[in-house]
């Protein structure tokens, strides 16, 4: 059977997206909210540069997936039994959703690249957080009282 370069093109799209997928099904709950962190850092940046290079639709493309990462990590939050911290928690993405919101209307890269401060040491928070437990969430340690829900 002959294939185009288009139909090989879009094979290789499909492997590489089954690839992806089963990569972050196997992943620890700490290690996708590292993945997690790690994008939005990498999307506040790029953001911010596309803004400073007056590459403003790329620059909502960035804000937009900066957003889409803050409402996954605010939907993983588990109020009943994170209660304080996950109060904090939800209220300081709200604030990072807000900021990102505001940067991208007003254009304003500075503005944008601020909020790394804030998401840096979350980042390196969890990288902190030592492989034996990698598979827990919570600050009890307890695996079925989960601060953070992973959904599967």
């Amino acid at each position: 059977m002959l294939t185009t370069d288009k139909g090989n093109t879009m094979g290789a799209a499909i492997a590489y997206s089954a690839y992806r997928r089963s990569e972050i099904e196997t992943l620890s709950p700490r290690d996708l909210l590292i993945k997690l962190f790690e994008g939005l850092e990498r999307f506040l940046e790029q953001g911010a540069l596309a803004m400073d290079n007056r590459h403003y639709e790329m620059a909502a493309k960035n804000c937009h997936r900066s957003r889409e990462i803050l409402f996954e990590l605010q939907a993983t939050l588990n109020h009943e039994i994170g209660g304080d911290i996950a109060k904090q928690l939800d209220a300081l993405y709200t604030f990072l959703t807000n900021e990102v919101i505001e940067s991208s209307l007003r254009h304003d890269g500075a503005r944008l690249r601020k909020l790394l401060v804030v998401v840096r040491p979350l980042t390196e928070g969890w990288r902190g957080v030592p492989n034996e437990h990698a598979k827990l969430t919570s600050l009890t340690g307890d695996a079925h009282r989960n601060i953070v829900s992973m959904r599967g």
